[in-house]
């Protein structure tokens, strides 16, 4: 589940805590959970709720200015794994919030396009559209974002 907050928008800071929240309201709740239905899109639901209500909460936190912030060393170097998540992460941040759940559930979560359509509660096609608008986006994006670091 810490994948997929992390995937959703979820900042690396704030994971712990609302995983922790997450997890909470799942036990809280486990007892309305359906045996003969499968648990993923249950839980995964719980992660787009708790997503959803972190980034409301976060616009609500972004009133505090740079000058504020406190001054570090420069970051150690990193491997190139590590920038290719941080660049995937990035380039997900950019995106609609619609079409990004759509590309996380499908092309990083391994849904169905009928599972998504039954979680969300939207047209098959418009989980389709989503998909595919979502995937220009995150490739625009991803081009974008290595021009700006000076990546081929």
């Amino acid at each position: 589940m810490c994948r997929a907050l992390r995937r959703l928008g979820v900042g690396h800071a704030d994971l712990k805590d609302v995983s922790q929240e997450l997890f909470l309201a799942v036990h809280r709740q486990l007892a309305t959970f359906d045996a003969t239905r499968p648990i993923r899109p249950w839980l995964f639901g719980f992660a787009l709720r708790f997503a959803a209500n972190h980034r409301k909460l976060a616009r609500l936190r972004d009133h505090v200015s740079i000058d504020a912030m406190p001054h570090h060393a420069p970051p150690a170097p990193r491997d190139a794994n590590v920038e290719a998540r941080d660049l995937v992460l990035r380039a997900l941040e950019t995106m609609p919030y619609e079409r990004r759940v759509a590309v996380v559930m499908h092309d990083l979560e391994g849904w169905g396009a009928p599972e998504i359509e039954r979680e969300l509660r939207i047209p098959l096609g418009t989980v389709y559209s989503r998909i595919r608008l979502g995937r220009i986006d995150f490739r625009d994006a991803v081009t974008r974002l290595s021009r700006e670091q000076g990546e081929p």
